[in-house]
């Protein structure tokens, strides 16, 4: 799905609070997205978690270069109330800014990932994860003929997924999203969301 840069705008003001920070276009979207998959799909867990990707680069002291090769990255782990409103967006934004260099050290070979995968197998949890690739020069890749028109995800085989990317104009949003196809059917069908889009 494709969010302009004047719906952002929008989703961006519902989200944010009187005296706070304006959220990010990537906080303000997973909170958006995250509710709008929990209302429309009825999923009332014991335990929901919304993982972020962290790229560390420049959480490290002092900070690697931007051109560092790998995977470079931690995860920012949410258990978000079911507030849909600027309050989720502050969770989503202080798990991502507990991730700096003291943070990386203390969880050295830690598994972040085995509460949530153990309330997974319970069926107690709904894990969602947000990936960003905006900001990326991938419009500019040019491997011999020519600058892409399009740049899209590759096959994403984990459920509840999301990876967003800048559109070609660079000024929207486009978020990549897989779920379980039960689920799909219910999001995709979400009055809210489909008005947002039809809107954008």
């Amino acid at each position: 799905m494709v969010f302009s840069a004047s719906k952002i705008e929008e989703i961006r003001a519902k989200y944010t609070a009187d005296h706070e920070r304006r959220p990010s276009r990537v906080e303000a979207l997973s909170a958006y997205i995250w509710s709008r998959f929990i209302a429309s799909t009825k999923k009332k867990p014991s335990f929901n978690v919304m993982i972020h990707t962290v790229n560390l680069r420049t959480k490290f002291e002092p900070p690697l270069s931007a051109q560092s090769f790998g995977n470079i990255f931690r995860f920012a782990i949410t258990v978000p109330s079911m507030d849909d409103g600027s309050n989720l967006v502050s969770q989503i934004r202080n798990s991502i800014r507990k991730i700096d260099n003291d943070h990386v050290k203390l969880q050295a070979g830690e598994d972040l990932f085995e509460p949530t995968n153990q309330g997974d197998e319970k069926g107690e949890t709904t894990p969602f994860m947000f990936t960003s690739l905006c900001r990326f020069p991938l419009y500019e890749a040019d491997f011999g003929w020519g600058k892409p028109v399009w740049v899209s995800s590759a096959r994403l085989s984990a459920k509840n997924v999301v990876v967003f990317m800048d559109t070609a104009t660079g000024d929207g949003i486009e978020a990549w999203i897989n779920l379980k196809e039960e689920d799909m059917a219910e999001f995709g069908s979400d009055e809210e969301l489909l008005a947002t889009l039809k809107s954008c």
